[in-house]
């Protein structure tokens, strides 16, 4: 089994390293169970992923007083950031799992090569979407919000996709649209007290994906290698759980948008302060995902691996069972496999 790679892309300074360790805090729930283990390999990944979450629950501390305004950090990312974990098997033998996090710029300036690279080791590329740039001041005639272009950056990514990469560069991955901050409008579908018109928000965003990145997903259902090889799903986390946006504002002085955030109303007390929810699943997809693919490579290979299947059956059963997914014209609290033909998911 080859080392495991996952790649995350989104806008400049949409929390990705935030929903890592949102991820990483929450990978126990995945692996409970499936006779496999998870490790982190280095000091600078573990002082990475405390930093982060220390600084989610300050801002949580913060957050406590209504309509906390939080503007947008215009400072360029400088670096790619690798997180190194390992898996081990119930047999003892380990795999090396990592998560590489580069900055938004690096789609469109002299790192192309590089992101290349990145991907063709790759066999996750996981697209992080700040929901409420996605859902908030919806335009109807787009079917998505006024600030998604200028901050979750698509067309860019699309652009990357459809000029930069080869069709063989994606055709065997899983690509994860993954919806962060999405506490708003998932406390709206599921609080009666806030809900009068019982609307299903995260219905709604899965339809918001759908057309905020219409381009890119019809690309990868453009021809029949990726129709075949590329699975496409949408998983949505909370990546906080206690806290709501509000709305966004311009700030009179300065013009920059600025997001208003409070404590979410109508929770149980273990909803309050970080409580995040759905953050082990963009993981679990990744791991059925390559163990299902791995499986594959067992059975057509006339190579002696260095893995038994049988080693990979048992888990791979009981991560599926874990899996919140959505098919067809319905997800599950915005969960949806949107292409999986060769039946990996």
């Amino acid at each position: 089994m080859n080392d495991i790679n996952i790649l995350m892309l989104g806008g400049k300074r949409c929390g990705k390293t935030t929903v890592l360790a949102s991820m990483c805090s929450e990978i126990g729930k995945a692996l409970a169970g499936t006779d496999l283990s998870f490790d982190i390999l280095n000091e600078q990944t573990q002082r990475e992923l405390m930093r982060a979450t220390e600084n989610i629950r300050k801002k949580l501390d913060v957050f406590n007083k209504p309509l906390t305004r939080v503007e947008v950090d215009d400072n360029p990312s400088d670096a790619q950031k690798t997180y190194s974990f390992g898996i081990r098997l119930n047999s003892g033998k380990g795999i090396a799992f990592s998560i590489h996090d580069i900055p938004g710029e690096w789609l469109t300036d002299n790192h192309q090569a590089q992101v290349k690279n990145l991907i063709h080791n790759c066999q996750v590329i996981i697209i992080a979407i700040d929901t409420p740039y996605l859902f908030a001041k919806m335009m109807n005639d787009k079917g998505y919000g006024i600030y998604h272009e200028e901050y979750n950056k698509p067309m860019q990514i699309t652009n990357f996709f459809k000029n930069s990469l080869t069709v063989d560069d994606i055709s065997e991955r899983l690509i994860l649209f993954v919806p962060i901050k999405c506490e708003r409008y998932y406390h709206l579908t599921h609080t009666i007290e806030l809900n009068a018109f019982r609307r299903n928000y995260m219905q709604e965003l899965v339809n918001a994906v759908g057309d905020g990145y219409r381009e890119l997903i019809h690309y990868l259902r453009s021809s029949p290698q990726l129709v075949m090889g590329c699975s496409i799903a949408i998983t949505p986390i909370l990546s906080a759980g206690g806290i709501d946006f509000v709305h966004f504002k311009k700030d009179s002085e300065t013009g920059k948008v600025v997001s208003l955030y409070q404590e979410a109303e109508f929770l149980k007390d273990y909803e309050r302060g970080y409580a995040p929810k759905f953050c082990e699943q963009p993981m679990i997809y990744s791991l059925v995902y390559i163990l299902s693919k791995t499986l594959e490579e067992i059975n057509t290979s006339n190579k002696s691996l260095k893995i038994n299947r049988n080693e990979l059956i048992y888990p791979l059963e009981i991560l599926r069972k874990k899996m919140k997914k959505g098919t067809g014209p319905y997800s599950d609290d915005g969960f949806l496999v949107i292409q999986d033909n060769a039946g990996r998911l």
